[in-house]
């Protein structure tokens, strides 16, 4: 478990090869942003201290994300961080760029239909394909985060203006 104030750029996934390299499901689109942090956190109890590691490379290799950490060196210490999260602080995310959103800080955004009534809150965000989706309120509906959709964003204050083809909520409920 993440603690509040941190950001997961990356989880390992199972050992590469033989010298500790490790294959991570990515959370970032750039690679390179794990070499810009330069180390990561593992956080393996939330009671405890993480564990902080150099990301000494990192690499694309086909379509899979490789990273070498320090002191992971063989297959089993690559097998000891099977599931561990590489973390840094929330405040060494880097800042967005001018149109960019970060999709987790959509998150607890309230989206408001042109008339200013509510739809909903953002429960939780998901990237399925070429396509991120919002999941708002309890039920669950689905909202493709498309831009059209969402002339008005004031992520600072966590409110969303949507103007949603007719149907689309009906359509989109679990």
């Amino acid at each position: 478990m993440v603690p509040e104030g941190w950001l997961t750029l990356a989880t390992v996934q199972k050992p590469r090869g033989n010298k500790g390299e490790v294959l991570v499901n990515l959370l970032t689109d750039d690679i390179d942003r794990l070499l810009e942090v330069h180390s990561v956190s593992c956080f393996v109890d939330s009671a405890q201290a993480p564990r902080v590691f150099e990301v000494e490379e990192a690499w694309m290799h086909q379509d899979k994300a490789v990273v070498k950490l320090s002191g992971v060196d063989s297959i089993d210490q690559a097998n000891a961080v099977r599931g561990f999260d590489l973390c840094i602080p929330l405040s060494a995310r880097r800042t967005p760029e001018d149109g960019e959103v970060f999709l987790s800080d959509l998150i607890g955004c309230e989206i408001f239909d042109r008339s200013g009534s509510l739809l909903g809150t953002v429960e939780d965000v998901f990237e399925e394909g070429p396509l991120a989706w919002l999941s708002v309120g309890k039920d669950g509906a689905l909202i493709p985060w498309v831009a059209a959709f969402f002339p008005v964003k004031d992520i600072p204050n966590k409110r969303l203006t949507a103007e949603l083809p007719n149907g689309l909520l009906e359509v989109n409920q679990p």
